[in-house]
């Protein structure tokens, strides 16, 4: 099934995804895992994109209508090229990578593009030689294109350390080089499930075969490449602006970021549809380039049978307030702790439960183990592991999400399913799901409390609350269910993907 043979038979859909299915477990490949299997009418294609050519090891077993899965790596063993050059117009090249860098320009993506994918002549000699396409090590190592980032470097980063530009051109533009050699599969419709390099690849399908293209989002990707890129070590600032910040001047982060942002509006701007789980996010997707008249909302749905079994009546347990999902730092796991050691003060009964994998971020869970041992609540706060969410929801109160950053988290809806209530913070689609979308007819309540992100005291004072009023906690709960019942399906995100397959002629 994994393959890197191109020579695949044309399929309905090619799906177009980074660092993710088949190769890791949960989240985005999890949902495509789901897509595949409800359109079961359908044949997909998936291009894997990977960071590089190492290994990996399936974590699924491939849907019966999944044909094939190509493996593309951004990084690549780079050969010496050969003495002959390819014969290339530098200026116009130069002057169609700065527009795609800086602004995103899609029609100079579409010259780049064609450029990098036809036949060109070498030299010397080059009235004698046949055309052919550039190779990777070409592209990587030939003077042409050595030019054309030298040019570029004048021109957007002059003040930035030459080095440091040198090694992000490797990676930003060499990893764009990869995904123009490689021949794209045959597909009526094209589907990635971010910007990015996913969307690059979307964009040149657009551009270069004339076909129709989705791009799913349900994170921002630009924005958290922003948030990793502000955060990341490894980029060293050699430009001081002062205390005003008032500098013109590039320096290496920001074109890292400023990158990744244009990437993004070449995606946009070259998609046929933009699909978000939540009507926030179309805000940035339109600051970004995206067509209006192109955007749809599908949310994310469970399965709703899975969670009937549940009792109406729990069993005999005390108190509990659980948070789901990965102990690392964006789950904000510290906020959830120092919660927890303010809801034990009103009510000392109470039992904690931190559920998920722990072993993502070795260096974080000590971390939350040291703050759990400091506040004093080794006997309140249990880190549990991974465990099945069917099994454990029974014994929840209140179930809690302390995420700074979100789309549509799934635990909330299957919390809702149960007839949990939640108290998650502001982000993402975290208040529409629990107190509903603004043109909510009728709005049908609150399904527990938003609150403010990193607001431990918040956080805590929302738990309590639930907790201490078992009447309050039976309508929120109640009300969540009815609205996951009417809006957050797996039948109905099923219908609408199908819906917008047929509409662009699947």
């Amino acid at each position: 099934m994994i393959s890197n043979d191109t020579s695949q038979e044309p399929t309905d859909i090619c799906i177009l995804v980074e660092g993710c299915y088949p190769f890791v477990a949960g989240g985005v490949a999890s949902w495509l895992d789901w897509l595949m299997r409800k359109q079961d009418d359908l044949t997909f294609g998936v291009v894997a994109i990977m960071a590089d050519e190492r290994p990996r090891k399936s974590q699924y077993l491939p849907p019966p209508n999944l044909k094939y899965v190509k493996v593309l790596p951004l990084s690549r063993k780079v050969r010496r090229a050969g003495l002959r050059q390819p014969v290339l117009d530098v200026d116009a090249l130069a002057a169609s990578f700065r527009r795609v860098l800086v602004s995103g320009d899609v029609d100079a993506f579409t010259h780049i593009v064609r450029v990098i994918t036809s036949p060109v002549r070498h030299a010397p000699l080059e009235w004698a030689s046949l055309p052919r396409r550039m190779t990777y090590d070409e592209l990587m190592g030939c003077k042409p294109l050595w030019d054309v980032m030298i040019s570029c470097y004048t021109e957007i980063c002059p003040n930035a350390s030459e080095a440091d530009f040198f090694w992000a051109w490797r990676n930003l533009v060499g990893s764009l080089f990869a995904l123009l050699v490689d021949p794209l599969p045959q597909a009526d419709i094209y589907h990635t499930i971010s910007t990015g390099y996913a969307g690059l690849l979307a964009a040149r399908a657009s551009v270069a075969l004339g076909k129709p293209t989705i791009l799913t989002e349900h994170g921002i990707y630009s924005n958290e490449r922003r948030i990793d890129l502000i955060m990341a070590d490894w980029i060293f600032d050699t430009i001081q602006v002062g205390l005003t910040g008032r500098d013109d001047r590039k320096d290496i982060r920001t074109f890292w970021i400023d990158t990744f942002e244009s990437y993004a509006r070449v995606c946009y701007g070259s998609s046929s549809r933009v699909t978000t789980l939540y009507g926030e996010n179309q805000f940035m997707q339109r600051a970004l380039g995206a067509a209006p008249e192109r955007l749809r909302v599908i949310p994310n749905g469970i399965e709703l049978e899975r969670f009937d079994a549940i009792p109406d009546v729990p069993p005999p347990h005390p108190p509990t307030a659980a948070l789901i999902g990965r102990v690392v730092p964006i789950k904000d796991i510290e906020a959830f702790i120092e919660a927890a050691a303010l809801v034990k003060q009103e009510i000392p009964n109470v039992e904690i439960l931190i559920i998920g994998p722990t072993d993502e971020d070795d260096e974080y869970f000590e971390l939350c183990q040291r703050r759990v041992a400091e506040a004093g609540l080794d006997r309140t706060v249990t880190f549990t592991g991974k465990v099945n969410i069917i099994d454990v929801l029974p014994r929840i109160d209140v179930l809690v999400l302390t995420s700074i950053s979100e789309a549509q988290p799934l635990v909330l809806l299957e919390a809702g399913a149960a007839r949990v209530p939640c108290v998650a913070t502001d982000v993402g689609s975290c208040r529409e799901i629990i107190e509903g979308a603004a043109d909510e007819i009728p709005n049908l309540g609150s399904g527990g409390r938003v609150v403010p992100p990193m607001d431990s005291k918040a956080i805590g004072a929302a738990i309590i609350e639930l907790l201490c009023a078992p009447d309050l906690r039976q309508a929120c709960g109640a009300a969540l269910r009815k609205r996951v019942e009417l809006h957050y399906t797996s039948r109905l995100s099923a219908d609408r993907y199908r819906d917008l397959y047929r509409e662009l002629g699947k």
